[in-house]
């Protein structure tokens, strides 16, 4: 059975960023928060690393590594957003959502599994995708503007793939490197505003990552899954999970899966959400609600601590 909505007087919605959003100096907004330190201290005990240094004062090349990113942003966003609930500073959340490797913090937020049940999973998920991404080098290219027929048109052109549907006017592709680059000169034929690479390592949610989602299924078949405490959204339908069993083979499904961010936006707005929180590294998703929902507004967790 689906989950069904609370009616908060204040319905808001937490959002969690995905891999691209790391920023060298990210989670320092709550470097007094106990909380988010030993979130991290949780994570480098799993990496073998000091993840709050890499966090917090770099370099750059080593927090956007696969294998260190994933766990980072998972770490950083879980405890963020701890922090602000401990601190009573964000009214009745009505629903979660995250995009790509952000599904699993918001699915932890929540309390589908424990934050620390997901941390060796997400390891081991950005391992997989970091060979993944050696084995068949890739990259990912936000389309600005133009129509969705000419998104399709673009990828049969340069053998991509759709991998994210973020907002009307906003769809990333992805795929080998020659095909981002054979791309980036083939916009011009269309009506695409701006053509962005983004800052990833390889080409996800798309079927080169087929090898590193065989690997992860066994694993996340054996996680631990309850129903979360208000709606999840899932990249795979852009709907709320519906249960456990859903919600472990949409996170599997989601490595090869285009993100379907939209609808999670549009889903969210059906719930009465209208006020969001954006709790991680830095504001990509901020921006994205105003662009599918208008008239909501959102907010970074800095602007909350620093009230």
């Amino acid at each position: 059975m689906a989950i069904l909505p609370r009616c908060p007087e204040v319905a808001t919605g937490v959002l969690f960023s995905g891999q691209g959003a790391q920023r060298v100096g990210m989670g320092r907004e709550c470097a007094d928060s106990p909380i988010l330190l030993e979130c991290l201290a949780q994570a480098s005990d799993v990496l073998h690393l000091d993840l709050k240094k890499i966090c917090f004062d770099g370099p750059l090349e080593e927090l956007t590594r696969t294998d260190v990113c994933q766990v980072a942003l998972y770490a950083v966003g879980y405890g963020v957003f701890k922090t602000l609930e401990a601190r009573e500073l964000l009214p009745d959340v009505a629903c979660f959502a995250g995009l790509s490797l952000g599904e699993w913090t918001a699915l932890a937020a929540a309390g589908a599994f424990a934050f620390e049940d997901g941390l060796p999973l997400i390891a081991m998920r950005g391992r997989l995708m970091d060979e993944a991404c050696r084995r068949a080098p890739g990259g990912m290219l936000s389309l600005i503007g133009g129509e969705r027929r000419e998104v399709f048109s673009l990828c049969e052109q340069t053998g991509l793939y759709p991998s994210n549907f973020n907002a009307p006017d906003q769809v990333v592709i992805s795929g080998p490197v020659a095909g981002i680059h054979a791309a980036m000169d083939l916009t011009k034929n269309f009506s695409f505003r701006r053509a962005i690479p983004i800052n990833v390592a390889g080409a996800y949610h798309s079927p080169v990552m087929a090898e590193a989602q065989r690997g992860l299924r066994p694993e996340v078949e054996k996680l631990v899954v309850c129903e979360p405490s208000v709606p999840v959204m899932s990249n795979v339908t852009g709907k709320p999970h519906e249960n456990a069993a859903a919600i472990r083979r949409f996170l599997v499904e989601q490595i090869t899966a285009p993100v379907q961010w939209e609808t999670c936006m549009q889903s969210a707005a059906v719930l009465g959400v209208s006020d969001f929180c954006e709790c991680g590294s830095g504001k990509v998703l901020v921006g994205l609600v105003k662009k599918n929902i208008p008239g909501a507004t959102a907010r970074e967790a800095a602007e909350l601590l620093s009230a």
